[in-house]
């Protein structure tokens, strides 16, 4: 079983444990289990070990949305392959910044990138005391560079279909959530986010 199958498992696994949550296309959001309810709140003190932060859970102030991806990363078997981070942006700017270690994962244009399961997508996110985002791939690309801080959001593509994909990702709802989006020929197309990369994953 390679990393991709193994990654599918673990995110589909971890849906599975937080009961379900969907964001359907053309249905209503159901959550199931959320952060600071047991035994959930635990389920997050899970992923931010991965990261260095046993002393957080459920109920701290803090985002856990790359924690969950790097818990799924690292449950997956990525080992040394993936930079395990709190935060997208600290991630993302490894991945750009030490491309010889992360050569299985490329920041690609989410204008051009045909999704395929396990990849992630990247989008900018707003919210109280964050700055302003990018608006572009390009725009994205020159703040990792600059080490130009800005909220954001990313999802595991677990499935695609025509017309739109299947992603799993942490804190979506207060929850670990299967979103469904709009694609295009395989590419993201979904208005309800401005889409900075698909990381495209070749572990």
């Amino acid at each position: 079983m390679g990393i991709e199958e193994k990654l599918l498992n673990v995110a589909n696994g971890e849906w599975t444990r937080w009961g379900f949550s969907v964001i359907p296309l053309h249905a209503r959001r159901v959550i199931g289990g959320t952060e600071r309810a047991p035994p959930f709140v635990n389920f997050v003190n899970d992923y931010w070990k991965i990261v260095g932060n046993p002393d957080r859970n459920g109920r701290s102030p803090f985002p856990w949305s790359a924690a969950f991806v790097s818990f799924c990363f690292k449950a997956a078997g990525a080992d040394t392959k993936f930079p395990y981070r709190g935060g997208h942006f600290d991630y993302c700017a490894q991945i750009l910044k030490h491309r010889d270690t992360f050569a299985a994962l490329e920041l690609t244009d989410p204008e051009i990138a045909v999704l395929a399961p396990g990849d992630l997508i990247w989008a900018a996110r707003g919210g109280r005391d964050c700055p302003s985002p990018p608006t572009s791939h390009g725009a994205a690309l020159a703040d990792l560079r600059n080490g130009r801080w800005f909220c954001s959001h990313a999802d595991i593509v677990v499935a695609q279909r025509d017309g739109e994909a299947d992603v799993i990702g942490g804190n979506v709802s207060d929850s670990v959530t299967k979103t469904t989006y709009v694609t295009v020929n395989g590419r993201i197309r979904d208005p309800r986010h401005v889409w900075l990369a698909v990381i495209k994953n070749s572990l």
